[in-house]
């Protein structure tokens, strides 16, 4: 027998679980202080009540700490195209990784997956995969379940860059930028800025699409009024910095745009064996970079070649004033603190693991920016 909110009356709540009924109405008080997303839904899933009390929403996942979407080797073949397409590699998923705990929820994704890469991007509610077979690019909310497939880009592009509710998936060797909304406006639409060089990373702060020049300059892009097919630039400053231009040499990969509480952000990855970072705050007022020291208490995460995103401050299980940077080379994840400059490297171990030399890519998920 139930009761009219839907959870069975409470003598057989308790006899079947043995322990006491937990009215609805006590339930998000209690969720409040779960860390982990598997005891999370696993508590919307009690009874039809308890689900309605537990809405996903910002609210019930602000605790929950950083995941990494890692491979995970599959029992059985489950996936026969991707044996198809890589005839010898073990058949595999994705799983969450819980950083602080090191261990596997119990999620698996679905998601296209190649030993060369598959998964390409986050922003860290969101993330990109290709499936290699058509060039279809495929966008997944992993804890609502929704996901798009857009169209193949029309013109070659090296990467995918998901940020403001956009994909951008710039030409290689042109200045043109194809573009897209996911959820609204899926069908790719391609703009010319008719600069002189590539833009060398796209990142929208606060509503506005910017750019970063390898001259060191900012710029910030929208339509063109003239035309649906290029980009109106407008330049910010910036040029020519010399500590830039010294990060720029020191740099591992091509320097990233981010944000952090509002602020434009410049990150380039140096180091010669552990990561670690120099970042540059746009000061708006005198129009230059400026040395970052401090992140406000706030986390960046960075992935492969993109920026994921920035939470905090007091998030549980990180700490603030840091770079969380994913190995997918190595498996695991770098802690690069930006108070005393010092970084450490941890290994994701868990079962099912791919072997040794085996690339992983893995990107970021933070469930406390699903529900913004």
């Amino acid at each position: 027998m139930a009761t009219p909110n839907g959870c069975p009356d409470p003598p057989a709540a308790a006899a079947a679980a043995d322990g006491p009924y937990i009215p609805a109405e006590l339930i998000p008080d209690i969720a409040k202080h779960l860390t982990n997303l598997n005891d999370i839904f696993a508590l919307r899933g009690g009874c039809r009540a308890y689900r309605a009390a537990l809405p996903l929403s910002r609210g019930l996942l602000a605790a929950q700490p950083p995941c990494l979407l890692v491979p995970h080797s599959a029992s059985s073949p489950a996936l026969p195209l991707f044996n198809l397409l890589e005839p010898g590699c073990p058949s595999f998923s994705l799983a969450l990784f819980h950083v602080p705990d090191r261990r596997l929820h119990r999620f698996r994704a679905r998601l296209p997956f190649a030993r060369t890469g598959g998964v390409l991007t986050s922003d860290g509610a969101q993330v990109v995969a290709v499936d290699g077979a058509t060039g279809e690019i495929i966008v997944t909310h992993l804890l609502y379940g929704a996901q798009v497939r857009l169209p193949k880009p029309p013109l070659p592009h090296d990467r995918v860059i998901l940020t403001g509710g956009h994909l951008f998936a710039p030409a290689t060797g042109r200045t043109d930028v194809q573009c897209c909304s996911p959820w609204t406006s899926p069908q790719w639409t391609a703009a010319s800025y008719g600069g002189e060089h590539e833009i060398q990373d796209w990142h929208i702060v606060n509503g506005v699409l910017y750019g970063f020049l390898p001259t060191c300059g900012l710029v910030s892009a929208s339509p063109s009024k003239d035309s649906s097919s290029s980009l109106d630039i407008w330049h910010h400053g910036g040029e020519f910095d010399p500590q830039v231009l010294l990060a720029m040499q020191e740099s591992k990969g091509a320097p990233l745009l981010g944000d952090c509480g509002g602020e434009v952000l410049l990150i380039f990855k140096v180091g010669p064996i552990d990561p670690a970072y120099k970042i540059f705050r746009w000061d708006a007022d005198e129009l230059m970079w400026v040395v970052a020291t401090s992140l406000g208490g706030r986390t960046l995460f960075i992935g492969f070649d993109d920026f994921a995103a920035c939470i905090g401050p007091d998030v549980p299980g990180i700490r603030g004033d840091c770079v969380y940077g994913s190995l997918p080379w190595a498996g695991g994840w770098s802690e690069y603190s930006m108070i005393d400059g010092t970084c450490k490297c941890f290994t994701a171990k868990y079962p099912g693991e791919p072997g040794v030399g085996f690339a992983r890519p893995q990107v970021w998920v933070l469930p406390s920016l699903f529900c913004n």
